[in-house]
């Protein structure tokens, strides 16, 4: 027997075995607390932040709900008008986390809006590559707009690389100003900035990981030609499905997700087969691991993951395939941006986190994570590996090899590696693909899931360093690098100084932390490729 759900015969969730029992004996309370009904009226008291936000009269991007995308609607149309009207069709999303995965997932599903589909590329962290691309093309950025979501110091940096970069290009305060749109809360820094310098702003609730549905992930999918009118009305379209007792989709998969991890399946691996939907994990990922907080760990299996099933893990597919003691989600793009956010709020009110929490700012920028001299260098001066941890099982490798068995046999039973390089993920230029080969590798040594991260801090806070999750952070130097205006520093020392400190708070919160800084990223990638096969 399964536990199935089916929406207008298009979307289907499905899970069997374990996984549906763990579903059904969550299901009542669900009832009870008369989940549905509260999420369907925007109930505050189901999160404190919630109530909170409502105490202070500040909205927020609430889950599955399509109202504040189509508050938007005519200003995005219009702002793709006039894009396109001065020759912009590609966009540079300056902006993190769930809702800016989401304006790519939306991109790349196709259905273009008149005037065509341009592309949207997400900048979410201040590595130099990326912009140095961008500004070193003069086609490509006299063709390019800029859409501000973030409002944080990498973000800020970014908008001032960009706008210093147009000035060169002989373009007036006018005109550069034509160039960015800013989506920001009322009363925001970006949204003061945008004010202040004349900018386009559309004004947007309180940014949370429920964003798929708002200004942070549709303005900029409309300004790269995605035919969000028509994404919307098809979103509306499944709410009555989100109210009714029976054949509710987003109860049972957030039944599914909260039910299994409460019964001790706190990895949820997505993925597995080819989605219909490219990016859908992936972003999916991204929500759970920024609504969850830490109770459930998200795992896209792109290579990182061992083929062995385990008790505490499940494998969710996205192709409606049926597979024994999983569970399977299959609809079309707009079903499952409302089904898996609604998902996601079930299941955080299930584990009792509070995914409407407010982001907390980074703190100063410094170049110190507290480690000290590093432990060796593995390999030629100038090209070496430098180890830096202070976990005492592993201070004692003296080189890369010892050091990543050690750090495989400290991810035991229940936990996962989290690999975040704060590198350049563009595939064209290698890097992503040595990542993902080396997670694989890891993953085969240490027989557990690897995450991958591109060492984006998301917008949302709280318990980020959950229990079960050993990190392995590789940083790197930049052969050229950004400076950014006005500024005293450089982007890639931003993004050094974004790396220790997500360090020194991994550790702050108990976790085991190993970084590897590569004194040349491409030898150092080669160089730790060879380590994790054990040809060193």
């Amino acid at each position: 027997m399964s536990f199935t759900a089916v929406v207008s015969g298009e979307t289907a969730i499905t899970a069997r075995g374990p996984l549906k029992e763990a579903a059904e004996r969550v299901m009542g309370r669900l009832w009870i607390d008369q989940v549905p009904v509260r999420l369907a009226s925007e109930d505050a008291s189901l999160w404190p932040s919630a109530a909170t936000a409502g105490v202070e009269g500040r909205p927020l991007c609430w889950p599955g709900q399509p109202g504040p995308g189509r508050a938007v609607l005519d200003r995005a149309e219009r702002l793709r008008a006039r894009a396109r009207e001065d020759g912009l069709t590609d966009v540079v999303l300056l902006g993190a986390g769930a809702p800016a995965r989401a304006a790519e997932l939306i991109v790349r599903a196709g259905g273009a809006a008149e005037g065509g589909r341009g592309s949207l590329t997400v900048l979410d962290g201040p590595d130099p590559g990326a912009p140095l691309r961008i500004r070193e093309d003069p086609e490509r950025l006299n063709r390019t707009a800029f859409v501000v979501t973030g409002d944080d110091p990498a973000t800020e940096a970014l908008r001032e690389v960009f706008a210093e970069a147009l000035r060169e290009e002989g373009l007036s305060l006018d005109g550069i100003a034509r160039r960015f749109v800013t989506v920001a809360e009322p009363g925001a820094a970006a949204a003061k900035h945008a004010t202040e310098a004349g900018l386009p702003l559309v004004e947007a609730p309180a940014p949370t990981a429920f964003g798929a549905l708002s200004p942070y992930a549709l303005v900029p999918a409309a300004l790269a030609g995605a035919d969000i009118a028509t994404l919307l009305e098809e979103a509306t379209a499944v709410l009555p499905s989100l109210t009714r007792p029976e054949n509710n989709p987003g109860l049972v998969l957030g039944a599914i997700l909260g039910g299994a991890a409460r019964a001790g399946r706190r990895t949820a691996v997505l993925g597995g087969y080819p989605a219909a939907l490219p990016g859908v994990a992936g972003w999916a990922a991204r929500l759970l691991r920024e609504a969850a907080r830490g109770r459930l760990a998200p795992v896209v299996q792109d290579g990182g993951m061992p083929l062995q099933p385990d008790d505490d893990l499940f494998l969710l597919t996205f192709d409606g395939r049926p597979h024994q003691d999983d569970a399977t989600i299959a609809g079309p793009l707009a079903a499952q941006l409302v089904v898996w956010e609604y998902a996601a709020a079930v299941a955080s009110y299930l584990l009792e986190a509070d995914p409407l929490a407010a982001a907390e700012r980074p703190g100063p920028m410094t170049l110190d994570d507290g480690t000290g001299e590093p432990l060796f260098a593995d390999g030629d001066p100038g090209r070496a590996v430098e180890a830096h941890t202070t976990v005492p099982a592993l201070a004692g490798a003296s080189g890369l090899a010892e050091l990543l068995d050690a750090l495989a046999g400290r991810v035991g039973p229940g936990e996962h590696l989290a690999l975040l390089a704060y590198l350049d993920p563009d595939e064209a230029r290698g890097q992503g693909a040595q990542v993902r080969r080396l997670a694989a590798l890891l993953a085969a040594r240490c027989g557990r899931p690897v995450r991958v991260d591109w060492g984006a801090r998301p917008p949302a806070s709280g318990n980020d360093h959950p229990d079960g999750c050993v990190y392995l952070l590789v940083t790197g130097n930049v052969v050229r690098d950004v400076p950014v205006p006005g500024r005293h520093h450089r982007l890639g020392m931003l993004q050094l100084a974004r790396a220790l400190g997500d360090a020194r708070d991994a550790r702050a919160a108990g976790r085991p932390v190993v970084r590897l800084h590569l004194q040349n990223r491409w030898a150092g990638l080669t160089r730790l490729l060879d380590a994790a096969r054990g040809d060193i």
